[in-house]
């Protein structure tokens, strides 16, 4: 019997290692496909990039292949997946594809540092705002002694979509000219529809209703700096202690030129060389350009806890309203529809130096 047992075991442990190894390549691909599905729904540049095109380009492309359409029938609609020419604050020829599905021409503007995901088919988000915690964990006293009760507290948000959109008018000679109709869309649509969606995110909407960052942000005196820099340092470190980790600064455009250009006591700027490209970052935290941010604040966020939704991509419409058809006038219109989120109060600081 034991002759018959070691046999059947040295015959069941090449089987058994074969099991075994089956069952962590089939956990490997459990994590694979789980991954392949969430970049499906939260999509990344690479795979909206189109070699750097900017929209106008994108626009003028889809004209030429659709020019017979647009001859009979006196409209068109174009569909934008990738807005790119992503610019950051360093606007000094440094550019970035951003293959992103929103304007982000624009320099300014404090959704450039927002995730965003792609969420099409919904009119309103309802989601969890975590506003506080109720009692904490402790120290067990002794063995069997009762637990530490701890409860986080959360507000129910219902957030609509919120549809931004412009329109601009060009001659029908101008739409044959690439230059002038790549002109109208980059320029008119794209940087004008980004700037009124750095309102929207920082001042709030009126219908549908959301806050704004300056207001749903808690605000903040510094207690011992004057310099913008150093409160915003100092709000990084309360913002720690909170259980925070931020990492994007916004400033105000004339306020940043301040940090920038800050002198030694001997004339040296602190950024560096004279001739050197100004920089992009804050002590390690990205820097990003609003002008809705408060003249003479800092707004500092925890990127984590925001999120900017994207309903329906950008959309550009050419079409002939009313007399403009005799006149051979076009109106071009761009229109996006997006969710913002803030999903922990706390997650967004604005902050006021000491006087």
């Amino acid at each position: 019997m034991s002759e018959i047992r070691e046999i059947i075991e040295k015959g069941l442990k090449p089987i058994l290692d074969n099991v075994a190894e089956i069952a962590v390549r089939q956990r490997i691909h459990s994590d694979e496909i789980l991954e392949m599905k969430q970049r499906a729904s939260a999509p990344v540049p690479e795979e909206f990039s189109r070699n750097g095109q900017s929209i106008g380009v994108q626009v003028w492309e889809g004209m030429q292949s659709n020019s017979d359409l647009l001859a009979k029938t006196k409209s068109l609609r174009l569909e934008i997946k990738a807005a790119s020419d992503l610019i950051t604050t360093a606007d000094v020829g440094k550019i970035a594809s951003g293959g992103l599905t929103l304007p982000i021409g624009a320099v300014l503007g404090i959704q450039i540092g927002l995730p965003r995901r792609a969420l099409s088919g919904i009119s309103t988000l309802e989601y969890s705002r975590y506003t506080g915690v109720q009692g904490g964990a402790a120290v067990q006293e002794g063995e069997g002694e009762t637990k530490a009760p701890i409860r986080p507290d959360f507000t129910v948000i219902q957030q609509g979509a919120i549809t931004i959109a412009g329109f601009t008018k060009l001659s029908k000679q101008s739409l044959s000219d690439s230059a002038e109709l790549k002109m109208a869309v980059d320029v008119t649509l794209q940087r004008g529809i980004a700037l009124a969606l750095d309102d929207m995110l920082m001042n709030g909407s009126a219908a549908p209703v959301f806050g704004g960052f300056n207001t749903l942000g808690i605000g903040y005196t510094s207690l011992v700096y004057t310099n913008l820099a150093d409160a915003a340092s100092e709000a990084v470190a309360t913002m720690q202690e909170a259980g925070f980790q931020p990492n994007v600064v916004a400033f105000r455009p004339s306020d940043f030129l301040g940090v920038q250009l800050a002198k030694t006591s001997t004339g040296e700027y602190l950024a560096g060389p004279y001739l050197q490209p100004l920089p992009e970052l804050l002590r390690g935290l990205r820097v990003v350009l609003s002008p809705n941010v408060p003249s003479g604040k800092v707004m500092v966020a925890d990127t984590a806890h925001l999120e900017m939704l994207i309903v329906d991509d950008l959309t550009i419409e050419i079409g002939y309203v009313n007399d403009d058809f005799t006149n051979n006038i076009a109106t071009i219109l761009g229109e996006i529809r997006v969710i913002p989120t803030l999903r922990a109060v706390g997650s967004v600081r604005v902050i006021t130096p000491k006087a």
